[in-house]
């Protein structure tokens, strides 16, 4: 289990976002940034078939705020084998992702609440109502 260090010092903060990432690297997805600017610090991560987004925003500080985890499509649902047209990933499809990613999400929760802070999950799909 991944675990926050007792010093939230801003190279604290940074281990967290990158013991983070690395629970979505193990699953084959690639880093496409790690960024701090202003009071928080950022990893974003693509999967590897290039359909979803991920990025997690942790404050710099110990202050209580939310960590963030950005869960989103990039791309639609692929044509499949019958000659159906590609199909946005609306909300319900984007549900079934987060179901999919539970455990990378839970172990970022639990990373969250020991440092004092609660994990806000946003989901974002492809379609004009998502």
């Amino acid at each position: 289990m991944l675990s926050a260090p007792e010093n939230q010092s801003f190279t604290g903060v940074q281990l967290l976002r990158d013991q983070a990432a690395t629970l979505f690297e193990r699953g084959g997805w690639q880093v496409l940034f790690r960024c701090s600017g202003g009071n928080r610090l950022s990893a974003t991560l693509l999967d590897p078939s290039e359909r979803l987004q991920v990025t997690l925003e942790i404050p710099s500080s110990d202050d209580g705020s939310d960590w963030t985890l950005w869960l989103e499509a990039c791309a639609e649902i692929p044509t499949t084998v019958g000659g159906a047209l590609a199909q946005p990933m609306g909300i319900k499809q984007m549900l079934d992702v987060a179901r999919w990613l539970e455990g990378p999400i839970s172990e970022i929760e639990r990373m969250a609440l020991k440092a004092e802070s609660q994990l806000v999950l946003q989901i974002a799909g492809t379609g004009p109502n998502s």
